[in-house]
Formats: C-alpha cells, structure tokens, sequence
C-alpha cells in the first residue's frame, strides 16, 4: 500500500484532534489538559483540516462545528473521530510490538533436536522459557544428528544440540555452549544374571561373552570408543553385527527379547522400558557431552533469551 499522500499529516495535530473531543469538544478545557496556550490548540486544528481537505482534494473540510454553542462535530469529524482512534490504537500497539520485538519478547525460534537432549535438560528449558517469554513461538524439529549442522549454517534451525565430537568446536560461523555430561549405562534384560546382582553397578569386563547391540558405528561414530575401550581391557567384543538399528525404543526392545545387552547413554532410563534393567557402566571412561549450538551471525533477538534461560538451568543444576 501507498501511504505517501498521508506524509505531511502530523499524529500531534491527530492527537490534538481526540484532546478536543474527550474534552466535550471545548478547546479551552482541551488546552488546559495538553498544557499548551488554546490558539496554539485553535490553530493545530485547522492546520489538521487543511491538510485533510488536501489529501482528499477537497476543499474546505471541517472537522467541528464553530457557529454553534456548544461547538459540535460536524458528520466529517465524526467519522473522523471514530475511525482514527482505531488507527491510533493500531499505532500504539505496533510501537509495543516492535518495543517487544527488539527484546526478543516476541518472534520464532527454530530448535533441532534428539533423543539426548529431549530426555534430559530440555523439558526444563521450554518450560521455564514459555513462562518468561509466553508470546515467543517455538518450533521443534526431530532431525538426524548428521544433518542438524548443516541445517543450522543453511538457517533452517536456530539451535541444535549436539553430541561431542559430531561438530567442530572451532567452526568460525558456531559458537556452543555444554549443557550436560552423560554416562553410560547398561541396558540388561531383567532375567539376565547380571540384572538379578543387588550392584547398581557393572565393569565392562564383565559383559565380555555378551552378545552387545549397538547403534551403527557409521550414523554413531562415538560409539566406536565402546570397541575401543573393551579392546583395551583385553576382549574383543561382540557386537551383534546382523541387527541395524537406530531408535532407542527398538533396541530396548530388541534387549528385552534377548537379542542382546546394550550400551547407552544415561538419559534412556528415563524411558522406564518394562523388563529392562540399567546398571551404571564403572571403570570405564566413557562419558560425552551435549552442547547447545547456534550460529555467531544470527540475528534473532530471541536466541540470547533462549541461551540465557539455558545458563539460568544449568546453574541451577549446578548449585543444587
């Protein structure tokens, strides 16, 4: 839309204009209230009429009626009247919108995330972060880990929260922050030996003659270190090499069947899978972290607030 014919109106004179009329059309009381000397008022006024009667070319427009006492509104300033205070409110309420905006009060976020986060510290977040900023729109996207980084420099995602080592920490477009550190834990079928042992804890010694279900090395390369580390405690493990499977739920589901144990980061037991047990891995040092990812160039004025709420929970977390 065209609003240039609308540029020499001034909202002051606008403003000016709904003084008089509250003040039951009387300019004497009206310049009482706006502060300012009535011919000041008097002339504000016609210069807003002339300026109507120029934006639509036509002459002589009045917005009161002076010969009569009391002064009325002529049917032009009425229809005026009602219909600008309708434009002032919407002008008032873009002000606070782009006041809200510019704080990040208001707008989208795009998250791309994964099981790790979505069972652990994420709940938390979107929950303290929808109370502070209730107005902010929050999208969220299950996406592969192998694809969050490349979507996020694309600007298809805003954050995404990645596994160490999946992304380079000295990318120069990323920055990061840690959340958390996991460990891991084994994933035994309740009538297994192991289960049935009151240690709430096993050695990964222990799982050297069983069959291990893991996630594909190739989609997860972390867990090549779960190879690694058996290898350097003295056994060659086995891995079930004829079961492909990425899903947390399908391979609980596999370990409750007897298809194997498996080995998995700690916040699966919030899955409370019936008829698996989790005993925490011991002497092994297999821990990773999750970090939260953005790129440096965003420009949205919500990322800050998201991150903040995030240091807010993670020092929280901290303290307790």
């Amino acid at each position: 839309m065209d609003f240039q014919h609308l540029n020499h109106l001034e909202v002051r004179q606008i403003y000016n204009f709904i003084a008089v009329v509250q003040a039951g059309n009387n300019f004497t009381e009206a310049a009482k209230r706006l502060g300012i000397h009535q011919p000041n008022l008097t002339q504000s006024i016609q210069a807003l009429e002339k300026s109507l009667s120029a934006v639509s070319k036509t002459s002589d427009i009045k917005l009161f009626e002076r010969t009569k006492r009391p002064i009325e509104l002529t049917e032009a300033g009425k229809a005026f009247f009602k219909e600008v205070q309708l434009a002032l409110m919407h002008l008032e309420r873009a002000i606070a919108q782009v006041q809200q905006a510019s704080l990040g009060q208001i707008g989208r976020l795009i998250l791309g995330l994964n099981n790790a986060v979505a069972n652990s510290i994420l709940p938390e977040v979107l929950q303290e972060f929808q109370k502070q900023f209730p107005n902010v729109e929050l999208e969220l996207r299950e996406v592969r880990i192998q694809q969050e980084i490349q979507m996020l420099k694309n600007c298809e995602l805003d954050v995404v929260f990645q596994r160490s080592p999946s992304f380079d920490r000295n990318d120069p477009d990323l920055e990061s922050q840690i959340l958390l550190n996991e460990y891991f834990v084994v994933a035994l079928p309740t009538n297994h030996a192991l289960a049935k042992q009151k240690n709430t804890e096993i050695s990964l010694k222990a799982l050297a003659n069983e069959t291990i279900i893991l996630p594909p090395i190739d989609v997860l390369p972390f867990y090549g270190e779960v190879i690694t580390l058996c290898r350097k405690i003295g056994f060659e493990p086995k891995i079930a090499s004829n079961i492909r499977v990425t899903g947390v739920v399908v391979l609980l589901s596999l370990v409750v069947s007897g298809k194997g144990i498996s080995i998995l980061p700690n916040h699966v037991q919030i899955l409370h899978r019936e008829g698996v047990i989790y005993k925490v891995l011991k002497d092994a040092t297999l821990t990773r972290q999750i970090a939260a990812v953005w790129r440096k160039k965003n420009s949205s004025m919500v990322l800050p607030n998201f991150l903040k709420v995030i240091e807010e929970i993670i020092y929280l977390r901290d303290a307790w």
